[in-house]
């Protein structure tokens, strides 16, 4: 047995399948992919039941690709077949993925105690900065708590009542995915960290989300300097108001370290 893993990839980027299908056959683990929706599929009438504009304005810098919408959609629904799966984690992965460490040690031991990780999610594809505190350590690698995450979500375990949570805390699409993740304090699920990077986006492979974002930046060069002003003040107000304490986090009880005491990372 070994961890289930579902891949977010639209149908037809054959040839990015085909790498993911050879590296995790390679790495013995079972895999299945869920089919994307492209973006330029969301007409108007089907964005505006996702996606709010106006809450958009509220909680973010600038409008949202239709991209953007179809990658957080695609995520959200691979959320919701986790939250509704017998298994208690899974791991997802964008089809441009790739692995910068040999998985098989952390995965093997995450398996043995999938349990303890129900209410978590564990991102692959980034470190965070040297601040945090170490909650746990398995097959050498910490397992980090910090108040500033990463971008991206190339790849990451997640538990399954986080993805019901998660699920439940990120709808109507207001913001990208990953900045959503961010917002800690808005979702209260605990998002963990490595001490060293597992997953990578693979240089070769060219973002579709990028282009579409760039297009998406309206407005003068001073609006969207003040836009960002605001969204950066609002973001750094809600982190210093919900400082990080593992010890008052439910979901984090089992993953303590042996003492029942966090770490500070240095």
């Amino acid at each position: 047995m070994s961890i289930k893993t579902v891949i977010l990839s639209l149908p037809k980027d054959v040839e990015r399948r085909r790498f993911c299908e050879k590296e995790l056959e390679r790495l013995g683990l079972h895999h299945r992919f869920f089919d994307a929706i492209p973006g330029d599929q969301l007409d108007k009438s089907g964005l505006g039941d996702l996606y709010d504009a106006d809450m958009n304005r509220s909680k973010f810098k600038r409008p949202l690709s239709r991209n953007e919408v179809a990658c957080t959609l695609g995520h959200r629904q691979m959320w919701q077949e986790i939250a509704n799966s017998p298994d208690p984690i899974s791991l997802v992965l964008e089809d441009d993925a790739t692995f910068v460490q040999d998985p098989r040690p952390f995965f093997d031991e995450l398996f043995q105690c999938g349990e303890c990780f129900e209410d978590v999610m564990i991102k692959l594809d980034g470190v965070s900065r040297n601040t945090g505190q170490v909650i746990a350590s398995m097959a050498d690698q910490d397992l980090i708590l910090s108040d500033h995450l990463p971008p991206r979500t190339t790849g990451y375990i997640i538990g399954r009542r986080a993805a019901a949570r998660l699920l439940e805390a990120t709808k109507p699409i207001a913001r990208p995915i990953d900045i959503d993740l961010k917002f800690y304090w808005e979702h209260n699920v605990p998002i963990l960290t490595l001490g060293a990077k597992m997953v990578a986006e693979r240089d070769e492979v060219d973002s579709t989300i990028e282009p579409c974002r760039n297009r998406a930046k309206r407005g003068s060069p001073l609006t969207r300097f003040a836009r960002n002003l605001v969204y950066q003040a609002k973001y750094t107000h809600g982190r210093l108001s919900h400082p990080l304490n593992p010890n008052m986090i439910e979901g984090l009880g089992p993953l303590l370290r042996a003492d029942g005491q966090a770490r500070n990372r240095i």
